[in-house]
């Protein structure tokens, strides 16, 4: 098992330490729909396509990149970011397709040894806002999962 040093800023004695592949909840920061672009199998298209009431043709033209990968297309960037990235009224992301979101981003676990992850976790820190675990998380279940992902995370530190 992988550990890594994961810092917010400065090297400070209360560093998070983060174990390879445990997961968190998610910050709804928008880094990852900011700094990737997801890649779209045939699947992806097809249910997009029908979600949004238009043609693979027109959601390809309208939504989608051809690149030279496996897969042939990633979603279009627009602005600052994938252009099915939402914000609400307080600045959290969301997706405006979540229910017919790509498989990749379906596939995505926020962690704390993913530099998207690490990058919102920053700007919380920067913001004065990661000390607000009831403005991250505001329901009481996202807040203990929150917390049993970190008791993980310093738990396979310690015995690994």
């Amino acid at each position: 098992m992988s550990t890594e040093r994961a810092t917010t800023g400065p090297a400070e004695e209360d560093d998070i330490v983060a174990t390879e592949g445990v997961s968190i909840p998610c910050f709804r920061c928008g880094i990852c729909c900011t700094c990737y672009q997801a890649p779209l199998i045939p699947e992806d298209i097809e249910s997009i396509a029908c979600a949004l009431g238009i043609s693979e043709s027109e959601f390809i033209s309208g939504y989608a990149v051809r690149v030279p990968t496996k897969e042939g297309y990633l979603l279009r960037s627009a602005g600052e970011g994938c252009v099915f990235l939402a914000r609400d009224e307080e600045g959290k992301a969301g997706c405006a397709i979540h229910p017919w979101r790509p498989k990749a981003c379906r596939d995505w676990e926020p962690g704390l040894s993913r530099p998207a992850c690490l990058e919102g976790l920053a700007r919380l820190k920067s913001e004065g806002r990661l000390g607000q675990l009831d403005v991250l998380f505001p329901a009481d279940d996202e807040r203990q999962a929150f917390y049993l992902s970190l008791e993980k995370a310093l738990h396979r530190d310690s015995s690994g």
